[in-house]
C-alpha cells in the first residue's frame, strides 16, 4: 500500500471570493505512478479548500492510496490552480522504492501525526478507526511539547506464530551520538496478529535542540530484534541548549574559528536570517559569551538549518555575505546593517530592479521585485536616498508582511520638489506619480 499526502500551501493559490466575507480555493491534483515506460496507476481529483474568511488562506490536504507491490517506481505529481487557470501548473517527478517484506515481520513507514479523531463510518482514509491528520514536516519547534506518530506492524504471526506475546519498543535517539534520550523510551506488550497498529506519544519538553531518530522495534520474548523502522526528526528547543561536547565542537568548522572578535562579527552577520529568539541572543547576549559559547551558538545556528551539512550552508551564506559587502557595505556600516544588504541577505537577489537615480522630480529610488520572497509571491521593496549622497538607500515601503509598510511612499519619493504634500492623501497625482505606480505594479 502506498499512501500519498499533498499539502497545498494556501498562500500559493487563489482564493476566489464567494461573498463579501468568504472565499475558497480549488486545485486539481494529478498523481501518476510510472513503472519503466508504463503507467502503473494514476488519479486525478479536484480538491477544494475549506471555506475561509477573505484574507485568510489556510493550507489544505489531499490523501490518496494506491495498491502497489514491492519494487522501484517513479512518482509524478502535478497541481493546477482551478481558480486561476492562466497560472502555470506545478509538477515534480521523483524515484520511489517500496521495500515491503511479505514473508517476515516488517513495519510500515512511520507517520508523524498532527491530529486525529474518530473516523466516520464511510471514511476512506481511516486507520484503526481513526482519521489521522499527518504532520508533513520533520521539524518540531519549541512550542511543540509532544511528538505523536502512527505505525503498523505486518506479518508478526508468520515470524512468531498465532497469538504469541512480544514487545514493541519505541524511543528517541540522538542521531549524532546514537544515544537514547533519557525518559524517552516506551515498551508495550503485544500479541501477534496480521496487522498491528501502534499510536505512540513522546514528550518533547526536555528534548534539547538537535537531530534525533524516532525508532520503533519489535522484539521477541528473548529480546531478539525482529524488525525496526526509524524516522529523522529535528528538534528546536530554545528553552534548552543542546550540550555539545567541547571535543566534538572543536573538530567542527566552528571549532576552527579561534579569533573571538572575528567570530562575533560572523554572528552579528546572521541577524538578517535569524529567528526572533536567535536575534534576541545576538543583540543582547553574545557579547558576554565565552569563545566556546560563541562557537556553540554559531554551530547550532547552522546545524538547525542543515543538520546533515551545516558547514556547506554557512559557506553558501558567507559567499552571499561577501557579495552583499561589495554592493551594499559603506564606510561606517557593514552590509547586513544596511536596508538593502539586509533584504538581499534575507531574500536573495531580486528578480528585477527598477533603478531611477536621476529623476528631476523625485529622490533617487529603486524598486526590487521578487517572484518569491520567503513564503510570499510577487513582492516588492521600495528604497530611496533622501540625502542624495548615493551612499546608502533606505527602505521606504514593502508589501511583504513584517517589513516596513508605508502607503504614502509615492508622495514621499516626490516630496523632493514638493515638501508640503497633503498629509491626508496616500498617493500623488499627475503623470510622474502615474509612471511611478506603473513601475511599481509592472516592474521591468
Amino acid at each position: 500500500m502506498l499512501e500519498t499526502y499533498v499539502n497545498v500551501a494556501g498562500h500559493s493559490v487563489f482564493y476566489e471570493p464567494m461573498s463579501d466575507t468568504l472565499a475558497q480555493a480549488q486545485v486539481e491534483i494529478s498523481i501518476v505512478i510510472h513503472k519503466g515506460n508504463s503507467i502503473l496507476d494514476f488519479s486525478k481529483e479536484a480538491v477544494s479548500s475549506p471555506i475561509a474568511i477573505r484574507g485568510f488562506h489556510p493550507d489544505f490536504l489531499s490523501i490518496q492510496r494506491f495498491l502497489v507491490k514491492k519494487g522501484t517506481y517513479e512518482l509524478e505529481v502535478e497541481l493546477k490552480d482551478l481558480k486561476r487557470p492562466e497560472s502555470e501548473a506545478w509538477s515534480m517527478r521523483a524515484p520511489m522504492e517500496l521495500d515491503a517484506d511479505y514473508r517476515n515481520a516488517t513495519f510500515s513507514d512511520i507517520e508523524l501525526v498532527a491530529g486525529l479523531k474518530q473516523a466516520d463510518p464511510d471514511s476512506k482514509t481511516a486507520k484503526s478507526g481513526l482519521d489521522i491528520i499527518p504532520y508533513l514536516s520533520i521539524d518540531y519547534p519549541t512550542e511543540f511539547n509532544e511528538l505523536i506518530f502512527y505505525c503498523e506492524l505486518y506479518h508478526s504471526e508468520k515470524e512468531l506464530g498465532k497469538d504469541q506475546g512480544f514487545i514493541v519498543r519505541y524511543y528517541l535517539e540522538d542521531a549524532d551520538r546514537e544515544q537514547i534520550q533519557g525518559g524517552q523510551e516506551v515498551m508495550k506488550r503485544k500479541r501477534t496478529s496480521p496487522v498491528l497498529s501502534t499510536l505512540g506519544r513522546l514528550e518533547l519538553n526536555d528534548i534539547p535542540t538537535g537531530r534525533y531518530n524516532l525508532v520503533i522495534e519489535a522484539r521477541d520474548r528473548d529480546n531478539k530484534l525482529l524488525c525496526s523502522r526509524e524516522a529523522l526528526v529535528l528538534r528546536e528547543n530554545l528553552n534548552m541548549a543542546k550540550s555539545l561536547d567541547a571535543e566534538v565542537l572543536e573538530l567542527s568548522f566552528a571549532g576552527k574559528m579561534n579569533d573571538k572578535d572575528s567570530l562575533l562579527e560572523r554572528i552579528y552577520a546572521l541577524a538578517p536570517i535569524a529567528g526572533d529568539k536567535e536575534l534576541l541572543v545576538i543583540n543582547q547576549q553574545v557579547d558576554d559569551f565565552t569563545l566556546l559559547q560563541c562557537k556553540s551558538f554559531f554551530y547550532s545556528f547552522w546545524e538547525k538549518r542543515n543538520p546533515g551539512n551545516p558547514e556547506a550552508t554557512w559557506d553558501a551564506y558567507a559567499e552571499r555575505l561577501n557579495e552583499a559587502e561589495e554592493r551594499f557595505g559603506t564606510r561606517n556600516k557593514r552590509s547586513y546593517m544596511t536596508d538593502m544588504g539586509r533584504v538581499f541577505l534575507k531574500y536573495g537577489e531580486p528578480n528585477s530592479i527598477v533603478d531611477m537615480p536621476n529623476e528631476p522630480e523625485s529622490y533617487p529610488f529603486q524598486i526590487w521585485h521578487y517572484y518569491k520572497a520567503g513564503r510570499f509571491t510577487d513582492r516588492r521593496f521600495v528604497f530611496y536616498d533622501p540625502e542624495l549622497l548615493r551612499r546608502e538607500y533606505s527602505l521606504l515601503h514593502s508589501d511583504v508582511p513584517g517589513e516596513i509598510r508605508n502607503p504614502r511612499w509615492d508622495l514621499i519619493i516626490h516630496s523632493r520638489t514638493n515638501a508640503t504634500w497633503d498629509q491626508n492623501r496616500e498617493r500623488g497625482i499627475g503623470s510622474a506619480s502615474d509612471r511611478l505606480q506603473e513601475l511599481y505594479q509592472t516592474p521591468r
